[in-house]
């Protein structure tokens, strides 16, 4: 599992063995984590899912990064926008960049955050929703503060959101703003489920969060099927 650097940024891979027709799976992680973290989900997603996940753009550790700043201190000022902002462009490109050079399905994209990497996922998914049709939201919330001033083409994508009842960098609450947002979007594939954790993934919100990925492919690859012999 190298570390790959030829693209705008750094990020690894697990190659799929099903051919030409593969779709991007991106990978964000949280703040101080890495892009091992939620790479460990690749053994149990579906064969033409091609995972690939990036490593923050600021280090702050070893071995632990970030993808803009955040002030724990101030709930107003929880994330920095402007340093979200230009993340989001940047991930947005490299998303073009993977595509070119995976040789990967530009249409459907699917897009897995934790914590701060789900945070961008809501705003990376409605600027890129003319591509990106699955969202995977873990222990994060929606920031209006980083969001595009237009969107369009939202009302078919489809979101998975979890949350821990007991999170205590992000509360509850939080994500649940988010939710209410989505729905007055009139966008009705939602997920949505509470679980007796903190800020983590427990067993049982990893399984249901792997269902719902098997479930969500397998009803892209019916309806694809239908359309080609339509």
């Amino acid at each position: 599992m190298l570390l790959k650097n030829q693209l705008s940024i750094k990020h690894i891979i697990k190659k799929s063995i099903s051919g030409n027709e593969n779709i991007l799976f991106l990978m964000i992680h949280g703040y101080g984590s890495n892009e091992k973290d939620l790479f460990s989900f690749e053994k149990d997603l579906p064969e033409n899912l091609f995972p690939i996940s990036i490593q923050g753009l600021y280090s702050i550790g070893t071995d632990k990064y970030s993808w803009y700043d955040i002030n724990f201190d101030n709930e107003k000022k929880f994330i920095n926008i402007v340093q979200a902002k230009e993340t989001i462009e940047k991930i947005s490109f490299f998303i073009h960049e993977a595509i070119k050079e995976y040789k990967l399905k530009k249409n459907p994209i699917w897009i897995c955050g934790f914590s701060q990497g789900a945070i961008l996922s809501y705003a990376i998914a409605l600027k890129n929703s003319d591509k990106i049709k699955k969202v995977i939201a873990l222990s994060g919330y929606l920031e209006n503060g980083i969001l595009p001033k237009k969107i369009n083409h939202y009302t078919d994508l489809e979101f998975f959101i979890s949350h821990g009842k007991y999170d205590p960098i992000i509360p509850v609450n939080w994500a649940k703003k988010g939710l209410k947002f989505l729905k007055q979007k009139k966008i009705l594939s939602l997920f949505y489920k509470e679980y007796n954790s903190g800020h983590t993934l427990n067993d049982m919100n990893y399984q249901d969060l792997i269902n719902w990925i098997k479930e969500k492919h397998i009803s892209y690859n019916v309806k694809n099927k239908n359309f080609n012999h339509e």
